[in-house]
């Protein structure tokens, strides 16, 4: 296996999709919105975010494999960011409105959290405990957290498996034969393919031509020796390992899927995208 690409993980029928994710988070901006009018303050929400996004799950999970596209764009996928980008700048609220928005104004509270308590009285009315951002995650069933955010024992499970994978002898065999790989074509300084497309090198606005050629040896003896073949295969037996310890508690997560969307559809106004 050269690609991952049009691979699925067992865990993925418990993951959202991306226009899940969105429809979620434009449903909490929605009901973050109206909650705000409702206590007459004012508040403009920050524009949603533009992340780049693999075509599916798997694409990049175990680093380019394209050695044309590498040779092009070295590490990076095409069309995504070389830099981190910065996280956007939390809209500036007055102090009466950040209460309603969080919840609280206690720093070490999280806002939006079950630590932030609300009660507190803005222009005749109670703020909900967690403010606007708790009501709309808990209209959303979000548990506390971002309403397009993964169930955190799906999360743990896809995150979990891919680290556990990295350690696994079966995946450590063909790094090996990967690193002795690199070394044959004059690349000797990395024991793995994660410390290749890491190297702090590489953080510079344009590919080098010592990042388009690096890159473009690592596809070329990821190929030569089955590593996203072995990786993915020993990843995804990680995975249904997890998904058998964990099915009843899964089971809930796969039924909440569809209910999370219905509630998204009924705070925007449409109905959910048919499965």
């Amino acid at each position: 296996m050269t690609s991952a690409a049009s691979h699925s993980l067992p865990i993925d029928p418990y993951l959202l999709t991306n226009e899940q994710a969105d429809r979620l988070d434009a449903a909490q901006r929605t009901l973050v919105e109206r909650c705000m009018r409702r206590f007459e303050v004012a508040y403009n929400p920050p524009a949603p975010s533009t992340p780049f996004r693999p075509e599916t799950r798997t694409q990049y999970r175990y680093g380019i494999t394209d050695p044309t596209a590498a040779a092009r764009h070295g590490f990076a996928p095409p069309g995504s960011p070389r830099t981190p980008p910065r996280p956007p700048s939390p809209p500036a609220l007055a102090p009466e409105a950040s209460i309603v928005l969080t919840g609280t104004d206690d720093p070490r509270a999280k806002p939006g959290s079950a630590a932030a308590k609300g009660g507190q009285r803005v222009n005749g009315r109670t703020v909900p405990a967690g403010g606007c951002l708790g009501e709309a995650r808990s209209a959303l069933r979000a548990d506390g957290a971002e309403a397009g955010g993964d169930a955190p024992v799906a999360d743990r499970i896809n995150s979990g498996s891919f680290e556990r994978s990295q350690r696994d002898p079966r995946v450590v065999r063909v790094f090996a034969q990967w690193a002795a790989c690199m070394k044959k074509r004059g690349f000797a300084s990395y024991d793995d393919p994660l410390k290749a497309a890491a190297d702090a090198a590489w953080r510079t606005p344009e590919p080098s031509a010592e990042e388009r050629e690096t890159a473009a040896a690592d596809a070329r003896c990821k190929g030569e020796h089955n590593v996203v073949g072995v990786w993915f295969a020993v990843d995804a037996a990680y995975q249904r390992q997890e998904i058998d310890r964990n099915a009843k508690e899964l089971a809930a997560v796969k039924a909440e899927l569809a209910t999370r969307q219905e509630l998204a559809g009924a705070a925007l106004g449409t109905l959910p995208p048919r499965p």
